[in-house]
């Protein structure tokens, strides 16, 4: 999948220098370039690709929520951002989460160790889409344990300076997580562990899995006159038994 990764990092910056700023775009068109590169690389069809589907319900304790309207208390339904299953040329199917970093004009600085837990959450999300299994039958979804769980990051120079060396002796982001388990969630700030949500997190523990997740793809891009520098980061996120 390498070259899958290469021309998607292509295409970003394409992007981005055509609008020669990096936050004139939301992360939906991060994703739209996923795929988008994706559909060339591998003769896909629209169809082939699934956006923004629905966790089986078997993968995540449900949570309660107070209805804004005060029509009384809803079910949250979590989703995941991409699927797409194997076809003809692309023997492995990919299940994905994005997430896209960058400063903007109105908040000139980001909240780095909150960011890092809002990729820690999709590890953990991504986990339990892994060790799914169709054990009820269900038409919507197949046996993902074949399938390449890929956490995808564009990210600014401001979160790439954090991923390298963290700040105020916070844990930087990881180049691999070998074990995401209690002891090392207790060496994370409160700000980071606050994004990790119990509906996923109770699951993990419930089912005794113990999410890891290795780069793939690191690549960087120096700054220019007008643009900073930035990056695209991808993990493949698996797991293991306690």
């Amino acid at each position: 999948m390498q070259k899958l990764f290469e021309t998607f990092h292509k295409q970003v910056k394409n992007r981005i220098e055509k609008q020669n700023l990096f936050h004139a775009f939301g992360e939906d068109s991060i994703r739209y370039d996923f795929a988008f590169t994706a559909s060339k690389e591998y003769d896909l069809k629209a169809s082939d690709i699934i956006l923004e589907q629905p966790l089986p319900s078997t993968q995540f304790i449900p949570e309660i929520k107070t209805s804004n309207s005060g029509q009384g208390r809803k079910n949250k339904k979590p989703e995941f951002d991409l699927r797409i299953d194997p076809t003809n040329k692309l023997k492995q199917g990919i299940l994905a989460e994005f997430s896209y970093f960058r400063r903007t004009p109105i908040s000139k600085n980001q909240a780095c160790p909150k960011n890092h837990g809002k990729l820690l959450n999709d590890m953990f999300r991504l986990a339990l889409l892994k060790a799914y299994t169709n054990t009820i039958n269900n038409p919507i979804y197949s046996d993902f344990s074949t399938h390449k769980c890929l956490l995808i990051c564009v990210t600014d120079d401001e979160m790439i300076d954090y991923g390298i060396g963290g700040r105020n002796n916070t844990v930087p982001i990881l180049e691999e997580y070998e074990n995401i388990d209690t002891a090392f969630l207790n060496t994370l700030t409160k700000t980071t562990n606050k994004q990790l949500q119990p509906m996923f997190q109770d699951k993990l523990n419930q089912l005794n899995l113990i999410v890891n997740a290795r780069t793939l793809f690191r690549k960087e891009e120096k700054a220019t006159l007008n643009l900073a520098h930035w990056a695209t980061w991808i993990w493949e996120v698996n797991f293991k038994l306690k």
